[in-house]
C-alpha cells in the first residue's frame, strides 16, 4: 500500500464559494463580469472555505498540499493571504492548456510533483474531473462537504 504524499484540491466549489448561494454559474466568468467594477473587492462576492482550509492546513506536517483548478480566479490577490502559508503549488489547468476531464493532466501533476499518482489524494466537486484522476492513478474524494472530506481524507492518510 503506497503512502500518501499529497493533496491536490480543486478550488471552484470546494475551497471557494460565491456568497449567493443561488448563483450556479462558473465561479472565473462570475470573477471576470464583477472584475470590471472599479470597485472590486472579490471578498464580498466570495467566501473562503476557512473550515476545509484549516482541515488542509492541520495535514501540512504530513503531506504537501496543491490546487488544481480551471482557471485564474485563485491568482486575485485577495486571496493569496488565504492559500499563500498552505499550498506549495497551484496548478491551471488553463495555463497547462489542458483539462480537468483528461486523465493525462493528472499524470502531468504527479510528474511535475515526482510522485508516483497513487501516493497523491485529489479532491474535486465534478464526477467527471474525479473519474479522471482516477483513470490517472490517483486516489480521489468527490467533495459533498467538509465533514465527508476530512473523514475521507483522513482515512486515506492513516493507512
Amino acid at each position: 500500500q503506497n503512502m500518501i504524499k499529497a493533496i491536490v484540491s480543486d478550488f471552484s466549489r470546494v475551497i471557494l464559494f460565491p456568497k449567493d448561494p443561488s448563483y450556479e454559474g462558473s465561479l472565473n466568468s462570475l470573477h471576470k463580469e464583477k472584475s470590471q467594477t472599479s470597485d472590486y473587492n472579490p471578498l464580498e462576492h466570495f467566501e473562503l472555505n476557512t473550515d476545509l482550509l484549516d482541515f488542509y492546513k492541520s495535514q501540512k506536517e504530513k503531506v504537501s498540499l496543491h490546487i488544481f483548478t480551471t482557471d485564474s480566479i485563485q491568482d486575485d490577490p485577495a486571496f493569496k493571504p488565504f492559500l499563500e502559508p498552505i499550498f506549495t503549488k497551484i496548478f491551471s489547468a488553463l495555463k497547462m492548456g489542458l483539462s480537468k476531464k483528461d486523465p493525462e493532466s493528472y499524470s502531468l501533476i504527479a510528474k511535475d510533483l515526482g510522485l508516483d499518482p497513487s501516493d497523491i489524494i485529489y479532491i474535486d466537486d465534478a464526477l467527471e474531473n474525479i473519474e479522471a484522476a482516477k483513470i490517472a492513478g490517483l486516489k480521489t474524494i468527490l467533495h459533498l462537504g467538509n465533514m465527508q472530506t476530512s473523514q475521507q481524507t483522513s482515512e486515506h492518510l492513516a493507512i
